[in-house]
């Protein structure tokens, strides 16, 4: 397999002498064009100039690093490429990058002191025209340019501070310094880097991630991405490390940790959150500060940008806490890695998305067309046919979207549906090879935007059991009522959580001494035992029908089918989400996880006498309520 192309070529990578947590750094332009894989200038580029969208190396010839030229040097050049521009305007192409054109910036090599260049100009490239915007709507040829440099933080043995290892790269911790700045200004960054020896799925992943990620800029609850390339030269790596990374990278925003390291308390015990601490109502605003802005990412990821995630669970949201010392501080919650995700786009064809293998993701908390994605059937073929003949007598979800291939044959058919009474596969288009009888064929699921929906569903019942209950076991419970196909008025999930639930109420053990009811622990450990937290208490039938409606998806009132993968149904999960606001309403002790907790503190004269007037007036009603009986 060829190596897959770099989102971008250009930038620089060098020594300088302004302060910073290690002598390499990386230099990036202007703040409007983040992200580097995509946009790219549609005027010829002169040599030596890299392009702004990988923070690589712009040089001269097969020069590591862009010379620091003088003034002299410089104007000439900008002069050339000023006439350039003039002569040769932008132009419409089709070879565009995975992400479409857009704005290009400039690179400024660091200059004495640590600035850029002393007197010395840089040659502005022309800004294209953005593929998700009119035609009529054109970026204007002037533009400010400004300087930012991105550097591994090294602790007090030179070493640099790693944050976090996975599947193919390593997260750092670094430092973006704007190099313009009268204030020296500098913010805590995370450079998300490959590492070697990868194989080529693994390297790809790395690949789709820095283009995707930058495709679903521009929501509050997504990880911003600030740039992303790769670059020959290893002299802004740490020497400690360069066996271990590659040079491509991501620059990301910070956040302390995520969902699942606060749930833990895995990395900081002191803000480790308990969940099963707080009563079912307070849980519940807790988790819908997690929860709405997640789905409300997704929504934008699938809607504005028609991309799905495929992996969403509690590891991979992202919390910034808030400062304690601010009153109005806020909780970031924002959605991070989209290394498995998928983009449906008919005129542009990513790798990733057309892999055979099966698409990974996490087992408690992926849908079950990841788990299983690849199904084995026992088959007869018949050439010029679309009907296939098979032998299975389980229930299997077989569905539209799905692609049918014979074993160690390359060609593949879309899968129209599957009549389960009569046994029969009916492709989109009739068997074209050679029939054969009793042959095995695979099934592989397509999983797009109704695994999101899915994952969303298993991560809400995570949290309201209090980061206890394994969402699998909630969906084996389902998994009768799923294959229950009967066309009946019965056959809703509410219909369904309405009967299951009046099962647990007339199963419930005598009431304790003070009246609050009990579930009988037989209940309680056995037979019902997914429709409770980790005290032990019933779930609330109103939250566990959003969570019923997102994981089962083949009834009439699920948010979304399986096989439909342009469904808009996550705009029924928000709403449905929001609405639990109005349902259960605010109460002082429920306080939104998004503002900090402060104690209330008593004023002098403040609420004794009110109180003591209010105790005397209901103690004179009680008084007379008995006297009237």
């Amino acid at each position: 397999m060829a190596r897959p192309p770099s989102a971008g070529s250009g930038g620089r990578i060098g020594p300088s002498s302004h302060p910073s947590p290690m002598p390499g750094h990386i230099s990036q332009m202007t703040p409007q064009d983040r992200g580097s894989s995509g946009p790219q200038p549609l005027t010829p580029q002169p040599q030596g100039l890299g392009m702004h969208g990988q923070m690589g190396m712009g040089a001269p010839g097969q020069s590591g690093l862009m010379p620091f030229a003088s003034p002299q040097q410089a104007q000439p050049q900008h002069s050339h490429q000023h006439q350039h521009q003039q002569n040769n305007p932008p132009q419409h192409r089709n070879d565009l990058s995975f992400a479409g054109p857009s704005g290009a910036g400039a690179m400024v090599p660091l200059g004495p002191g640590g600035g850029p260049g002393a007197g010395m100009s840089v040659p502005p490239q022309s800004l294209g025209l953005r593929a998700d915007q009119p035609r009529e709507n054109r970026v204007s040829t002037f533009h400010i340019t400004r300087t930012r440099a991105y550097a591994f933080v090294i602790d007090a043995r030179g070493q640099p501070i790693e944050l976090g290892s996975g599947r193919f790269a390593k997260a750092y911790l670094g430092e973006e310094r704007w190099l313009e700045s009268k204030t020296d200004y500098r913010k805590p960054i995370v450079i998300k880097i490959l590492q070697k020896g990868v194989n080529e799925e693994d390297h790809m992943r790395f690949q789709m991630e820095k283009e995707l990620l930058e495709r679903v800029q521009g929501h509050p609850n997504i990880v911003e991405l600030m740039c992303s390339g790769e670059n020959e030269d290893i002299n802004f790596l740490p020497a400690s490390i360069r066996d271990k990374v590659d040079t491509e990278f991501m620059i990301l925003e910070k956040l302390e940790m995520s969902l699942e390291e606060r749930l833990k308390g895995s990395r900081l015990r002191a803000h480790k959150e308990d969940l099963l601490a707080c009563d079912m109502r307070e849980r519940l605003f807790r988790v819908l500060d997690y929860m709405i802005p997640v789905s409300s990412a997704v929504e934008y990821s699938h809607l504005i940008r028609n991309i799905c995630h495929r992996d969403i669970k509690p590891a991979n949201i992202l919390i910034g806490l808030p400062d304690a010392n601010l009153r109005g501080a806020v909780l970031k919650v924002r959605l991070a890695d989209f290394n498995v995700a998928k983009l449906a786009d008919e005129e542009v064809h990513f790798g990733m998305t057309q892999m055979k293998a099966a698409v990974p993701g996490t087992l408690f908390f992926q849908s079950p067309e990841q788990e299983t994605n690849i199904i084995e059937l026992l088959v007869n073929v018949q050439q010029g046919t679309p009907e296939v003949e098979y032998f299975e007598d389980f229930y299997i979800q077989i569905s539209k979207n799905d692609s049918f291939s014979l074993f160690n044959r390359n060609q593949q058919y879309p899968v129209l549906y599957a009549d389960r009474a009569r046994k029969r596969l009916v492709l989109g288009r009739p068997f074209k090879e050679v029939g054969e009888t009793n042959v095995r064929a695979r099934i592989q699921k397509s999983v797009g935007r109704p695994a999101d929906i899915y994952s969303l569903g298993a991560t809400f019942y995570y949290l309201i059991s209090g980061a206890y209950a394994n969402p699998k076991t909630l969906y084996d419970a389902f998994h009768k009522f799923i294959e229950y196909e009967r066309a009946d008025e019965n056959n809703t999930i509410e219909a369904y959580l309405r009967h299951e639930y009046s099962v647990i109420n007339s199963l419930r053990a005598p009431k304790s001494q003070d009246g609050s009811p009990e579930v009988a622990p037989a209940d309680r450990f056995f037979s019902y035992k997914h429709f409770l937290d980790g005290n032990g208490e019933l779930i609330d039938p109103n939250v566990m029908l959003i969570i019923a409606k997102c994981m089962i998806r083949n009834k009439p009132d699920s948010y979304c089918q399986a096989h439909d993968l342009e469904t808009r149904g996550i705009s029924d999960v928000v709403a449905d989400l929001i609405n639990l606001y109005s349902l259960y309403g605010f109460q002082p002790g429920a306080r939104p996880t998004h503002l900090v907790h402060r104690t209330t503190v008593k004023k002098p004269g403040q609420g004794g006498v009110g109180g003591r007037l209010r105790r005397m007036w209901y103690g004179f009603l009680s008084i007379f309520r008995k006297k009237k009986r």
